[in-house]
């Protein structure tokens, strides 16, 4: 016994000197890298160091090596190549006692260290045996920030707003900068978008043109540090700065100086002259940032190639050529509301490194694919540019929500690459109201923390989306339990993720008017956008590029009256699918609360969440099975039709009553963007419909009104079903030199000049009104003062989107008014739309062809589109809004 005390107190020193050994080892393992590293390989290296301080034991000696592959330092080491065209590659390859961490270029061995460093997290040990190759499946991975605002508040002109800390306070907190930008690292993204009309008056000095000045100097020398420390912090970290811009427009200091508007919809020399070298100096100033540019919009569609090819494109070569710069860096030009086929013919032969971006599902998230014409052009995008990049853009019906499918997001990045599609460009779930989340808490929530899932599973499939699904289960499984506590909340979690997540995509396209910023989702539709959408401008791309094939709800009724097999997905079946999922999403959801250890506050409100979409997939379950009815009624005027469809409206309200009960309290406002664009279901946008609670009273007097109808219906009273419509108020303008010519729109009054087309028939509320007309083989330049803000009403021919104009439905600037507003001779009926302009100079350029400015009336006057009377003797279907207007 003696001799086995004796053995056992030396046995407990050897033990002590071991385990003193062992961690003495953790605190020596030496992060080595190479001589000259770049701050971005350096910035990994203090990742993997943080990492290894967590460890309690590693290898005697163990030592980690971490340089590109043509450093000297890793002769010695027989290392595979990389293969020649390889970016952002990684290689991790233990050799002894030696962990070589190696990439193809200073950006592969930072995504190699932050791997390793996650290795190592996740093990608790240095990875024995390592020997792993990856390289990144999309080669520009990024994500975007508006320097835009909820409303417009800058002298009326859209998406211009001055950098100050008043405006933007979040871009000048560097600690905030440095939590998103080591996210955005950690998830592997490469690129941050950031988002403004004329962004360069806020960040650049312009002695050239010193009227152009907009803020105080020392605000603008505090904003050029600010960029320039920021694009450096973001270079460190392997992630390139894009600053974005509209056109054409001008400062606004600029423009009234030089007498112009504050948006031009054509070029002219002097704006022109500004524009290239306001660019030419980003290029100089900020020569690691990146320019992304939106040619349309204010520039009409068939000025974008002159434009770009003209101006925009000599200024980059300008500043290139003052920086000594022979090679081009790329420029991203966005192929939306301009003729993008057109542009790129013109600036290859210029400037051959541009990639292009288009949205992925529209302005919403709708589909893990994209087919015909939505297909077709990612498919040209990839074969005439560098890198085609899908903006996944607002994600308007995913508001307020959380949304955090990962295997939805999964296939979906999949199914870029299948297509050609190289780029991602990521909107956070709430864009206009960066950096905050719409929950109605103290202190507000941030985006980072409420959306973290939304982030870091687009990053990771960027990276790679072929990874093992079973596994890829395990590891989101993971993710949520260091959030909330346990495995067991991460599983049910998890569940109520996937399950709700396809339910606002697949319902959208089946029922919705757009995938644009024009319908807010979250708050519901009425019975006229249901069944008789043609009335609010459908966005047909909706059902025929960004969704599986399939019926709209016309399409389903009167297959089932002809007694017709059903084609793909249809409203009522996705409908009710949608229900059940949800109801199991908040099922699985609840049943994680015994297991939650963390977060709790955030839970609770992950919960009630699952609750709301819940509601809403039952509000629009009911009200969709009564547009059915209606549509039935409309074949053959049976009143059981409208008795069943009744009893389902009213079960609508209720559920849409209980939906403002849960999510109403929860969220500050249902959507981020608060200006007029927001037309479904209520015209006024947010300023009048910000939340559930102002869009109930709509939804009951709407029944109400039903329930009117019927009771006439049924006791025989007749109805008029079109009432005359009162004159619409006019707002003033002056018209200035140039093209066009007023006058005044009547029965016989001339549609063009210098064109025999005299009014036939006319939209009663139109008549009286003060318009321009132009000469229709000549178009030109329109100018003109407003006297007050004010919405310009144009007449076009038959589908305006198709006639060269700048009206592109997929703007969303412009806005259905009047089906059928006016007729004349030999010519098709005139369909009317309106789009606002601010107060004073304005231009307006709408190419060549057959349209009229019929007037002017204020901007915050709400017009409820409507198909004039002449179509309703045309023997199309019988209008049935009636019944709830």
């Amino acid at each position: 016994m003696k001799h086995s005390g004796h053995y056992a107190t030396r046995l407990v020193a050897i033990l002590c000197v071991v385990i003193s050994t062992l961690t003495t080892h953790a605190a020596q393992v030496r992060v080595i890298t190479a001589k000259g590293s770049t701050p971005r390989e350096l910035y990994g290296a203090q990742k993997l160091r943080s990492a290894l301080a967590e460890l309690k034991t590693a290898p005697a000696g163990a030592r980690i090596l971490a340089a590109v592959r043509r450093a000297p330092e890793l002769k010695r080491f027989d290392l595979p190549e990389f293969w020649p065209q390889a970016e952002e590659a990684f290689l991790i390859q233990q050799m002894g006692k030696t962990w070589i961490v190696t990439g193809s270029d200073p950006s592969g061995v930072l995504y190699g260290e932050l791997e390793l460093a996650d290795r190592i997290r996740a093990d608790g040990a240095l990875p024995a045996g390592i020997n792993d190759m990856e390289h990144p499946a999309l080669k520009l991975r990024g994500t975007c920030i508006g320097m835009q605002k909820q409303e417009i508040t800058y002298e009326g002109a859209e998406y211009d707003y001055p950098y100050t800390p008043q405006n933007f306070p979040f871009f000048y907190d560097k600690a905030a900068w440095i939590k998103y930008l080591d996210m955005l690292a950690e998830e592997r993204y490469n690129t941050l978008y950031l988002w403004n009309g004329h962004p360069f008056t806020s960040l650049l000095k312009l002695p050239k043109y010193p009227e152009a000045q907009e803020i105080p100097t020392a605000q603008l020398d505090q904003n050029i540090a600010m960029f320039k420390w920021l694009t450096a912090e973001a270079d460190r970290r392997g992630i390139w700065v894009l600053q974005g811009f509209y056109n054409i427009h001008l400062s606004h200091a600029f423009a009234r100086a030089h007498h112009l508007p504050y948006h031009l919809s054509a070029p002219n020399p002097v704006a022109s002259a500004y524009t290239r070298y306001a660019i030419s100096e980003f290029v100089r100033e900020y020569p690691h940032a990146g320019l992304m540019m939106t040619l349309g919009e204010a520039l009409s569609p068939r000025y974008g190639a002159e434009w770009l090819a003209q101006t925009i494109i000599p200024g980059v070569k300008d500043g290139l050529r003052e920086l000594g710069i022979t090679q081009q860096p790329p420029i991203v030009v966005r192929a939306h509301a301009t003729d993008i086929d057109a542009v790129m013919k013109a600036a290859l032969p210029l400037y051959a490194n541009i990639d292009t971006m288009f949205k992925w599902n529209g302005e919403s998230l709708t589909w893990t694919n994209v087919r015909g014409p939505v297909r077709d052009r990612f498919k040209m995008l990839a074969e005439s540019s560098n890198v085609a990049i899908t903006n996944i853009h607002l994600l308007s019906n995913l508001e307020p929500f959380r949304w955090g499918d990962p295997d939805f997001i999964r296939q979906t990045e999949a199914n870029f690459q299948r297509i050609g599609i190289e780029g991602l460009h990521l909107y956070p779930l709430r864009y206009w109201d960066w950096p905050y989340a719409g929950d109605n808490t103290d202190p507000l929530l941030l985006q980072t923390d409420r959306d973290w899932i939304w982030f870091a599973a687009w990053g990771r499939y960027a990276w790679n989306p072929y990874r093992d699904p079973a596994k890829e289960h395990a590891y989101w499984v993971s993710r949520l339990a260091q959030k909330y506590g346990s495995t067991e909340a991460g599983e049910k979690i998890l569940d109520a993720y996937t399950l709700a997540g396809p339910c606002q995509p697949r319902l959208l396209p089946r029922i919705g008017i757009t995938e644009g910023n024009r319908q807010a989702f979250t708050l519901g539709m009425t019975m006229p956008q249901l069944i008789d959408p043609a009335r609010f401008n459908p966005a047909v791309t909706l059902w025929t590029g960004d969704a599986p094939p399939g019926e709209r709800l016309a399409d389903y009724v009167a297959e089932d009256v002809k007694h017709l097999p059903h084609h793909g997905e249809t409203p009522i079946g996705v409908s009710d699918a949608a229900v059940d999922a949800s109801a199991k999403a908040v099922v699985a959801a609840q049943a994680a609360a015994p297991s939650v250890a963390k977060n709790r506050a955030e839970y609770d409100r992950f919960v009630n969440d699952m609750r709301s979409i819940h509601l809403l997939m039952e509000f629009y379950n009911a009200k969709t099975r009564a547009a059915e009815q209606v549509l039935l009624y409309g074949y053959d005027h049976d009143g059981a039709h409208l008795s069943q469809a009744e009893t389902l409206l009213q079960q609508s309200v209720d559920r849409f009553r209980e939906l403002t009960q849960t999510a109403g309290r929860a969220y500050r406002t249902a959507t981020g963007m608060e200006t007029s664009q927001r037309r479904i279901p209520f015209p006024g946008g947010m300023n009048r419909y910000p939340n559930w609670q102002q869009c109930l009273p709509m939804y009951e007097k709407e029944l109400k009104t039903f329930h009117k109808r019927l009771t006439q219906l049924r006791t025989g009273v007749k109805i008029e079903e079109n009432k005359p419509a009162k004159p619409l108020p006019q707002v003033a303008f002056t018209l200035q030199p140039g093209a066009g010519e007023a006058f005044t729109v009547e029965k016989g009054a001339n549609l063009f000049v210098a064109v025999k087309a005299a009014i036939d028939s006319l939209a009663p509320e139109l008549t009286g009104m003060k318009g321009i007309r132009i000469a229709p083989r000549q178009g030109g330049t329109l100018r003109f003062d407003l006297a007050q803000p004010a919405q310009i009403l144009v007449g076009f021919v038959g589908n305006a989107s198709s006639s060269n104009s700048v009206l592109d439905p997929e703007t969303e600037q412009w806005n259905l008014m009047l089906l059928n507003a006016i007729e004349a001779r030999k010519m098709p009926a005139m369909t009317v739309w309106a789009k606002p302009l601010p107060a004073g100079a304005n231009e307006l350029d709408l190419g060549k062809g057959q349209y009229v400015i019929l007037g002017f009336i204020p901007a915050d006057y709400h017009v409820a589109p409507r198909v004039n009377l002449s179509e309703a003797n045309s023997g199309s279907a019988p209008n049935l809004d009636w019944l709830f207007e």
